[in-house]
């Protein structure tokens, strides 16, 4: 997910201009070199897809919207070059794909929809942008779909707002802007009014940016405090509560999406049980219209347009059903070296005894395609806990909505997001008959808040570092060690076989990772003999990680430790008749 605020609820809303820390737009961590190590070959490693299923996933519209595609397209940064220009885009993470398509007629970046459904073409951000990797090694670039992406959401939205309030500022640029609007297609007679209002919008809310910004846990490259942003979108800006500010020190790594519609919980902390529910949450906090409340007086809609929103469920259904097909990424030998396999096979048998008790595949007896989660407690696995506790401990005022005044962000996502997936599927024309399928296998639209994390398979996830559910260890080995990194760089995408992790790496795009900031620890999760909290196994030598790393490598279902349970797993800190 990537989760955002917007600057408004009007037709047109610049979704991502208010959405980041305006105090640190000088900390992007961005500079206007050209980025080094440009990569030429491309490998698409089997994943099941071709070339349309990944092209639909990259460019289907899901209802987000940033901002009008031709502002985008016209917009400059301070440094008078296009906000979208590749050698910009790149450095914040962003992937390009070679392939041309209709579907992507400004040539951006795969994540970027152009919705064309309505007068004024708008643009949004798909699941794609987040959950797309593309790693190099020795001058390969070798492509994960479904992956951890490596963008820098915040520093793309500093990107934006900086631009917008430089444009905002000067006649000569906004005139100049203006004009680049027009000649890409937006309306002559609208343009200076429609900015004019946005910029306003915008100014308005630095003061709610700068609140946020005092308690802000930077996310950086390849992380957003995702739960978080989509309840401040929702419960804040949605509703025109600014009260509603929440902690934003949660973040976590972008999760990787196969084999995701078999598990009976997602989301790291195991909040939420149905996909459509997940994925409109996802849509609303992106950038979704919605018409919650009257955005000129602040006062609730009638519930005859409330719910109306620009989310578009039939897309997101046809991107869900296509994720199923997603297989984990086959270790590319032929790039990264051939496999030891005496040293895999010890390792499968060494991940048996010490990480199948949690990672295993829990194939429910009644629905074995849906796959039983292990939550564990923090006080068992001791990751760090602000994720799971911000989303469980902070309360929203909702009272717009006809809720209460002290709401959590489980009950109240769990009754807006049900809300505007039937109003979606009723303004689309869809059957009620159809909407279990639709959301999802008939799973009800739950939203819990465990004191916990979830426990998911690992096939795959040798293609997803940094780990923890944080990013807060760099590599595998580091993992299973006894001791790890308290600083290091992320941002880089060079990939390193042995450890299984990324090549630290300084320069532009890169962060300075330190443990010791809030939501930042890479405590838990201990393999070691001692008795430290989070303690979950015994000790293991190197040769030990180094072959578990090994079956990783090449771990697949049709090796993997799998077995049957009777029933879903409870999540700790919840009631089991709250989703039985």
């Amino acid at each position: 997910m990537l989760p955002v605020g917007r600057c408004g609820r009007a037709a047109t809303p610049v979704a991502l201009a208010a959405a980041s820390v305006l105090a640190l737009v000088g900390a992007s961590g961005c500079s206007s070199s050209q980025p080094s190590g440009e990569q030429t070959a491309v490998t698409y490693l089997d994943q099941g897809w071709g070339s349309g299923e990944r092209q639909s996933f990259y460019y289907t519209p899901q209802g987000t919207v940033i901002m009008p595609a031709s502002w985008l397209a016209a917009l400059n940064g301070p440094d008078l070059q296009p906000v979208m220009s590749p050698q910009r885009m790149k450095r914040l993470g962003f992937i390009y794909d070679s392939h041309s398509t209709s579907a992507n007629p400004y040539h951006w970046p795969v994540g970027f929809a152009v919705d064309s459904s309505s007068s004024i073409p708008t643009v949004g951000l798909t699941c794609a942008a987040c959950h797309t990797e593309q790693m190099t090694y020795r001058g390969t670039s070798i492509r994960v779909d479904g992956g951890q992406a490596n963008i820098d959401a915040d520093a793309f939205a500093r990107v934006v707002a900086t631009a917008l309030l430089t444009t905002g500022a000067s006649l000569v640029r906004r005139e100049a802007f203006e004009r680049r609007a027009v000649a890409f297609g937006y309306p002559r007679n609208r343009i200076d009014a429609d900015f004019r209002a946005e910029y306003g919008q915008l100014l308005a809310q630095i003061p709610e940016q700068l609140r946020v910004a005092a308690v802000t846990t930077r996310a950086g490259p390849g992380r957003l405090d995702a739960l978080a942003a989509i309840a401040r979108a929702v419960f804040s800006y949605d509703i025109d509560v600014p009260s509603n500010t929440n902690k934003p020190t949660g973040p976590v790594d972008y999760p990787y999406l196969w084999n995701t519609w078999n598990l009976y919980w997602v989301e790291y902390n195991g909040a939420v049980r149905q996909p459509m529910g997940r994925n409109v949450g996802e849509a609303l906090g992106v950038g979704a219209v919605t018409h919650f409340v009257d955005p000129t007086t602040g006062k609730p809609t009638p519930l005859s347009g409330r719910w109306k929103t620009s989310v578009r469920v039939a897309n997101i259904y046809g991107i869900e059903t296509m994720l199923a097909s997603l297989r984990p990424p086959p270790w590319p030998q032929s790039i990264f070296g051939p496999i030891d396999e005496t040293r895999a096979a010890r390792g499968r048998q060494l991940f048996i005894q010490n990480c199948a008790a949690c990672h295993a595949v829990r194939a429910i007896a009644s629905s074995p395609n849906e796959w039983s989660v292990r939550v564990v407690p923090l006080a068992v696995v001791g990751t760090d806990p602000m994720q799971a506790n911000n989303f469980a401990y902070t309360t929203y005022d909702a009272t717009k909505l006809g809720l209460s005044a002290h709401t959590t962000a489980a009950r109240g996502l769990q009754i807006v997001t049900t809300a505007v997936q039937q109003q979606a599927y009723l303004d689309a024309g869809i059957p009620q008959a159809a909407w279990p399928t639709y959301n999802g296998f008939g799973r009800p639209g739950i939203v819990t808040a465990p004191c916990g994390y979830k426990a998911r398979p690992l096939v795959g996830v040798w293609a997803t570092p940094p780990y923890l559910h944080n990013g807060s260890v760099p590599t595998i080995f580091d993992l299973l060690s006894e001791t790890r990194p308290s600083r290091f760089r992320v941002g880089g995408t060079e990939y390193d076989p042995r450890r299984m992790g990324f090549v630290q790496a300084t320069g532009p795009g890169t962060m300075l990772f330190d443990t010791s900031v809030v939501g930042n620890s890479n405590a838990g999760h201990w393999f070691t003999n001692d008795r430290r909290p989070g303690r979950i196994g015994r000790r293991l030598s190197d040769t030990e990680k180094y072959d578990i790393i090994e079956y990783l490598k090449v771990a697949s279902y049709a090796d993997y430790p799998r077995v049957t349970v009777t029933e879903p797993d409870p999540e700790p800190c919840v009631a089991s008749s709250n989703y039985r």
